[in-house]
Formats: structure tokens, C-alpha cells, sequence
């Protein structure tokens, strides 16, 4: 026998010329006029035999019915929803808030949630629920790609100083669970790019700031995990994206801001040694407008550049001052992450320990960042050497030249070139330059390979339109200590006094570019006019060593003593 079914039929447009005999219990059967599909008409069973005498929706012309909206069809003895059929969304939508706060805000399960439903005339399957429950975003757990996007989102605004908490339904998220359960850290689970837009069903908050604590000077351990957990997030808010050529990477950041800073600060360490010091203030006071821009605009590449700008400095007071301003600067604005407790740590140890020990540590920390595993620490991969070029900027003078040099002894030539070598001109010159910075430094300049390196750099630069200066400075620079080191270790008058010759003739045409003008972006250029002076007087050629002195205290007087940086890096 059948069930008793009772029908609420809105979803199909009745025909009075058709007519369908439905079985009830009892011998007698009751025509209804109405219209079914053919999938959803009750099947004949030997307790509802064909009734001759009524019209039967065989024995009339097939109607194709016109479609609108239908409840489900309930079965009076189980309460459950036939399996193939829906309710329609608007019916759905009626029944949202109240599913939702069962649901989500009340965490019942799903279970509890459909009987309630059930009691209230709402009946649907656990398919149904879980496929609209998608739809609506109704979720109660974290789903792999919903914790990708919070950590993404997480990392981005922690390397700009901002805490971060995430909410679903009101409640707040526990990432950490996620990954303990899965067993896994969060650089597993990292993507690289920028965050996509969080699912509507997730929010990103502040939380408020915690309570005030005491920053008790670290030890030295921590402050190294620190720094390597600043460049490791730094590193994941991408400067510029992971498939960007290093060649454009370079010019980047040769107009970063950040860096016109540094390098102004750089520039009036080297004014005070040489006692320029009405200039070197100018310089100093430009480089520290801009040094909140390690918050509002951080990089890898600005870390790193000011952890070697602070080692190879000649005053301390400016490298106090710079710890000391960060220090203060991440205080007073309130800003949060691991940069504004790597900075106020610092500026603790530096207070709380020698200058010596002090620069010993920074020292150390940046050495462990130059050759730490990438795959192991959760840096992206080919992180380290992007950051080669930074190491190599050069400055008017460099007062720790042998520990600069060990730092750069650490860059890695094979980790850079992976592949075919690019085609492009320029690019090619990028790795070419890169690959003759290191070569030199680590055999001081000899060798075939360094000169056949600086001449290939310096003819390439002629097919190159703009920003050729850099790699113009580094193939003649590369040609003079080349040949300066052939005038040393030879013995013969004749071979000494030739390589003498080249190597000036190379400074010569270094020092001649800045002659006459002042650009701090090329403010390394004057060192070269110091080191000209003192090639010459050690040749025993004091005329040119005096003219030397004489072309390099004119190039100071072109210093403005009203110096002022332009905008986002542009001269003016």
C-alpha cells in the first residue's frame, strides 16, 4: 500500500484538459485535476489498479507542463523530503536568519538544527542543508584555502606593524588549531602574491592593544630570531612579484624611497669623517625625515641595507641616533610586529652593552641571514640571492672593509643562475655585473675571468638606453684594481709602470662623471677621487696626487649646503 502524501503543488501551471487519477486507500478513486512530471507521478501497484471508468493520464494527450516554483513533496510517515527535489531559493532565503542563528551563532549541530526546522514546517535533507550551507558561506570549520588566505592577509599587515585577528561568525578564528591538528607550521601551507580577498564569511580585524609591558633588553638568541622573522615576513609581502626580473627588482629599488633615505644618511657618515659637517647635518637631517618609511613602506631589501649601512658606519652617534629614532618612532605611533620589537630590541641592547658588542652582534645577525637555508627557514625560495646587489652598493668610503668584504664573500654566485641565462640585454648585464662583483671581491681582482667580465659589462652598456651609470662604474672600477693588482705584484719597471697607467686611466674616467655636479646617488664617485690621490702618491707622481686633492675639494664645494631630496626618489 502507499503512504498517504499530501501535496503543496506550486511549482507547475495546471492544464484543465489533462487529469491524473492519484491513488488513495479505499476502492473508490478521486479524480484531481492537476498536472505532474512524469518522474514525479506515484508508480501503479497492484493496490491501485487502472479504473476504467475514469479518464486516465494515459488515455489523454500528453500536456508538457510550464515550470515554476514547487515545495517538496513530504511523505506523511518518515517526515523526510523526497531526495530529488528542492525548495526553491526564495523559500530557502525566507528560512536563512533563522537557520544561521541556530545554526552558527547557537553552534547546534546539524541534526538538532533540522528537527527545529522540521517542528516549524521547514524539512529538508542533510544534502540539501550542506549544498546551501556552501553556498551561503556557512561554515564552521577552517577549510585549507580559507586559512591560506589568513595567513597571507596575516603576514601582510604584520610587516607593516599591525596585529591581526580574524572572526567567522561573530567568534574568533584559532589558525593555530588548524595547524596543529594538521600538523603542519604556517610556511607550509604559504602561497606567494599578495592576499586575495577574504571569503564573506571571514573578517579581518585589530584587536585591541594589549597591556602595556616592560621591554627588557633581549639576549642576543632572541633578537637574532627575530631578525630572521622580520626578513622572513618581509620577504613573503612581496616587494615585487616572485616572477619580476631581478634586472627590474634592482631598478625597484634604486627609486625606493627607503633607500634615498639610507643612502643620505650613508652620505653624511662619510661628510662627518672627512669634517664636512655643516654639509654632512644637511644630508643627516634629509635621511631621517624619510626613515619611518622601515614601517610605512618596509622591504627585505631596506632591512638589509640598513643592518650593512649601520656596520660599515664611521660615527656612532649616527647609528645610535638611527636605533634610538626607530626605537622611539615604533613606541609613539603605537606600532605592533615583530619590525617595531626587532627595532625597540635593538635600541635596548645597544643602551644596555658596548658599541663593540653591539656591532658584533649586528654583524653576526646579518651574516647568519646571508647563508641561512632558505627551504628550512621559511623564506621563499631565491630570497637570498635577490638581496645580492644590496651588499654591493658602493659608498665614498669603506671604514670595515675586510668585514664588509666577508660578508660579500658570502653571496653565492650558482644560487643566482638557475637555468638558461636571460637573453634580454639589460638583464643579462644585471647577472653579468652581479657575477663580477663577486668573482672580484672573493680573488681581490684577479684573474682572466674578472677582466674578461668588466670589458663584456662595459661593451654592453652601449646597447643599454638608460640606468647604465651603475654598470659602467663597476666594469671600470673592476679594470682598475685588475690592473692596480698587476702593478703590485709585478717586478718588472716596464709591466708595473703600463698597469700603473691603466689603473689610473679607469679612475680617471670614474672620477671625471661627477666633476662639476653633486648627485647623492652617485656620491661613491668622490671616494674615487680620494683613491686616485692615493694611487698617485704612492706611485711617487705627487703633481697628479696634488691635483687629485685639489679636483676632490672642488668637487665638495659642489655640495649645496641647502641639499634637499626630491619626491619618491626623484632629484631635484
Amino acid at each position: 500500500m502507499h503512504s498517504d502524501f499530501t501535496f503543496t503543488v506550486n511549482n507547475y501551471v495546471p492544464d484543465p484538459n489533462a487529469s491524473m487519477i492519484l491513488p488513495y486507500r479505499g476502492s473508490v478513486s478521486t479524480p484531481v485535476t492537476q498536472t505532474m512530471s512524469p518522474e514525479l507521478s506515484p508508480p501503479a501497484t497492484e493496490s491501485s489498479p487502472s479504473d476504467t471508468s475514469s479518464v486516465s493520464r494515459h488515455d489523454s494527450d500528453p500536456v508538457k507542463p510550464t515550470a515554476i516554483h514547487m515545495q517538496t513533496v513530504f511523505s506523511s510517515q518518515t517526515g523526510e523530503a523526497h531526495p530529488s527535489q528542492q525548495h526553491s531559493a526564495q523559500v530557502w532565503e525566507i528560512h536563512k536568519a533563522e537557520i544561521r542563528r541556530l545554526y552558527l551563532e547557537e553552534n547546534r549541530p546539524l541534526k538538532e538544527v533540522m528537527t527545529i526546522m522540521r517542528q516549524k514546517g521547514f524539512r529538508a535533507t542533510v544534502r540539501m542543508y550542506k549544498s546551501r550551507f556552501d553556498k551561503w558561506g556557512f561554515s564552521k570549520n577552517n577549510s585549507k584555502k580559507d586559512v591560506i588566505a589568513m595567513l597571507q592577509v596575516q603576514r601582510q599587515r604584520s610587516a607593516v606593524g599591525k596585529r591581526t585577528a580574524f572572526h567567522r561568525n561573530g567568534k574568533e578564528v584559532a589558525i593555530d588549531a588548524y595547524l596543529k591538528r594538521k600538523g603542519i607550521s604556517q610556511y607550509d601551507l604559504v602561497e606567494p602574491g599578495l592576499a586575495e580577498n577574504l571569503p564573506e564569511n571571514l573578517r579581518c580585524l585589530t584587536p585591541p592593544p594589549e597591556s602595556p609591558k616592560t621591554l627588557h633588553a633581549p639576549g642576543n638568541l632572541s633578537l637574532q630570531e627575530l631578525v630572521l622573522q622580520c626578513a622572513r615576513d618581509l620577504a613573503w609581502n612581496w616587494y615585487c612579484p616572485p616572477d619580476t626580473p631581478l634586472v627590474a627588482c634592482a631598478a625597484h629599488y634604486r627609486g625606493d624611497e627607503l633607500r634615498c633615505a639610507i643612502t643620505d644618511i650613508t652620505n653624511a657618515d662619510w661628510l662627518f669623517s672627512i669634517g664636512q659637517y655643516e654639509r654632512g647635518g644637511v644630508m643627516c637631517e634629509e635621511g631621517f625625515k624619510s626613515l619611518h618609511l622601515m614601517f610605512k613602506k618596509p622591504s627585505i631589501y631596506g632591512l638589509l641595507h640598513l643592518l650593512i649601512t649601520v656596520l660599515d658606519a664611521s660615527n656612532k652617534g649616527i647609528v645610535k641616533e638611527i636605533w634610538r629614532y626607530l626605537a622611539a618612532y615604533a613606541a609613539t605611533t603605537r606600532v605592533d610586529g615583530p619590525l617595531a620589537r626587532l627595532f625597540q630590541g635593538v635600541w635596548k641592547y645597544l643602551s644596555s652593552h658596548d658599541y663593540e658588542e653591539f656591532w658584533d652582534f649586528i654583524f653576526e645577525c646579518t651574516e647568519k641571514l646571508l647563508v641561512i637555508e632558505e627551504t628550512h627557514s621559511g623564506l621563499p625560495t631565491d630570497t637570498l640571492p635577490r638581496l645580492y646587489p644590496i651588499l654591493f652598493i658602493p659608498r665614498a668610503y669603506q671604514y670595515k672593509s675586510q668585514p664588509y668584504r666577508r660578508l660579500q664573500s658570502r653571496c653565492d654566485y650558482s644560487r643566482l643562475i638557475k637555468g638558461p641565462m636571460p637573453t634580454a640585454i639589460e638583464e643579462l648585464t644585471v647577472f653579468q655585473a652581479t657575477e663580477l662583483l663577486i668573482l672580484g671581491n672573493q680573488t681581490l681582482w684577479q684573474g682572466e675571468r674578472v677582466f674578461q667580465l668588466a670589458n663584456t659589462v662595459l661593451e654592453n652598456t652601449k646597447g643599454i638606453a638608460y640606468n647604465t651609470e651603475f654598470f659602467v662604474y663597476i666594469a671600470l672600477t673592476s679594470l682598475a684594481h685588475y690592473h692596480r693588482n698587476q702593478f703590485l705584484l709585478s717586478e718588472d719597471p716596464i709591466t708595473r709602470a703600463t698597469n700603473h697607467q691603466l689603473s689610473v686611466h679607469y679612475l680617471e674616467q670614474i672620477a671625471s662623471v661627477m666633476e662639476g655636479r653633486w648627485d647623492p646617488d652617485v656620491g661613491y664617485l668622490l671616494g674615487e677621487l680620494e683613491r686616485l690621490e692615493h694611487w698617485y702618491r704612492e706611485a711617487g707622481d705627487i703633481a697628479q696626487a696634488d691635483a687629485a686633492h685639489i679636483r676632490w675639494k672642488n668637487a665638495l664645494e659642489a655640495i649645496p649646503k641647502d641639499f634637499v631630496r626630491g619626491q619618491k626618489g626623484i632629484l631635484h
